[in-house]
């Protein structure tokens, strides 16, 4: 008897474990339980996630094309402050650069600035030339300039005239003859002259740079903008001082915002100042940490490309003390709230490769962006600049799939739709 009720339990078993574990009667539920249950997977996933796991978020925005050495050449030894700009009117790149006659130290041959044109492919067409000689100097000095339209405007701390201020030169880049030249007398010793950041904003001349009321301008932490006509008539000054800034900056104009970019200080981080259009301040925000001279800013409307140097390369026994540093050139991708998303490094040298990236600029044409700065070499002992920069060029391709796709939505949208499918067809079968 016991071995009757023992089969009997175990067939009984054997029965209910191949059994589904509940099987709805009604053929509806049946067929709807199945769309319901993968519609209720995919809405608890859309809320599990974060809002950056989206489909193609981890594509960078921009994506590497080439890079174009300058300089040296046949014709120029050096490019420092190397700056690309588009020609409108002759539908080709130009890029101007500080040479010298000569990179053996303490020599005094003639230093000044050049240009060498391009075609849209970045080919040289052979149409070169020098726009400012300084002879007898051994350097070609700093400078700031932009490109409007047809129009380049630079600033030059010229190396040959006794005052202190801005050499301002307005050329006619088709053919680089002089249209306009004026002398800009500076207030020495609060003023500096140094790595101007020229802008032309709102349409004005903007050129400024650091400042300091009460002392050396090297110690101060705000600048002053001097403004100008298209003709280089001055038609005003504002100090802006709300968040402590120095040289080697960049600006932008925008819906009525001025974007102005800024380290606070040498060995500090990137911020950024917006202004309105009367130099109301607005606010500021933090933006990169070991970082400085951010010379590079535009908008294409959906991001902002910041060209910047990388200060994190220190002094490896203490990084405090920041010198010797190692800059490298960084191309930053913001949202439109000035949100990080993503760092191109345009270059990448460790401290064994004796190089130092300088003085990025970046301009955008079509689909296509073109950084330029200049990359000195460094002696080997002394871990000091030899001031023998050369001139680079690299191009960045905007992707078109650049902030991501998410496909949550289209996947919660066709399950919608094959709930409400099935439920109808099951309504009209029903009636018939």
């Amino acid at each position: 008897m016991s071995e009757n009720l023992y089969e009997f339990k175990k067939k009984r078993a054997e029965r209910l474990l191949s059994r589904p574990f509940w099987k709805p009667k009604c053929k509806f539920l049946r067929t709807l339980l199945p769309s319901l249950t993968v519609l209720l997977c995919l809405l608890l996933a859309e809320y599990s996630l974060p809002a950056s796991a989206t489909v193609g978020a981890q594509q960078p925005p921009i994506e590497f094309v080439r890079s174009i050495q300058v300089t040296p050449d046949d014709e120029f030894l050096t490019g420092s402050f190397a700056r690309i700009n588009y020609v409108p009117a002759t539908s080709r790149f130009v890029v101007t650069f500080g040479i010298k006659a000569s990179t053996e130290p303490n020599t005094s041959l003639g230093a000044g600035y050049a240009f060498k044109e391009y075609n849209l492919d970045m080919q040289e067409t052979g149409k070169s030339g020098i726009i400012q000689w300084y002879p007898n100097v051994p350097g070609a000095g700093d400078s700031g300039s932009c490109m409007v339209n047809n129009t380049y405007y630079c600033a030059f701390v010229s190396q040959t005239n006794p005052e202190y201020g801005w050499t301002i030169i307005k050329y006619d880049a088709t053919n680089w003859t002089r249209l306009e030249e004026l002398f800009f007398p500076l207030e020495e010793p609060n003023q500096g002259n140094y790595d101007p950041c020229v802008a032309y904003v709102n349409g004005q001349l903007d050129i400024c740079n650091q400042y300091n009321p009460s002392g050396i301008w090297q110690q101060g932490f705000s600048s002053r903008h001097y403004f100008f006509t298209a003709d280089l008539q001055p038609i005003g000054m504002v100090t802006v001082d709300d968040t402590p800034h120095i040289s080697g900056a960049s600006i932008i104009y925008e819906d009525g915002i001025y974007y102005y970019v800024s380290a606070n200080v040498y060995n500090g981080a990137l911020v950024l100042m917006k202004y309105d259009s009367d130099w109301n301040y607005l606010g500021m925000k933090n933006l990169m940490p070991q970082a400085h001279w951010s010379q590079g800013l535009l908008s294409d409307g959906r991001f902002f490309y910041l060209a910047y140097l990388d200060t994190s390369l220190r002094n490896p026994d203490n990084p405090e003390i920041f010198f010797p540093v190692y800059p490298n050139v960084r191309l930053a991708v913001f949202d439109r709230d000035w949100n990080l998303v993503h760092i191109e490094n345009v270059t990448d040298f460790a401290r064994s490769d004796h190089k130092k990236g300088g003085r990025p600029w970046v301009i955008l044409h079509g689909n296509l962006l073109y950084v330029s700065y200049d990359v000195d070499t460094v002696n080997v002992t002394t871990e000091e600049e030899e001031l023998k920069w050369q001139a680079h060029v690299s191009i960045y391709e905007i992707s078109e799939l650049s902030e991501g796709v998410d496909l949550m939505w289209p996947l919660l949208t066709v399950g919608i739709i094959s709930v409400a499918a099935i439920a109808i067809a099951y309504a009209i079968k029903k009636k018939r």
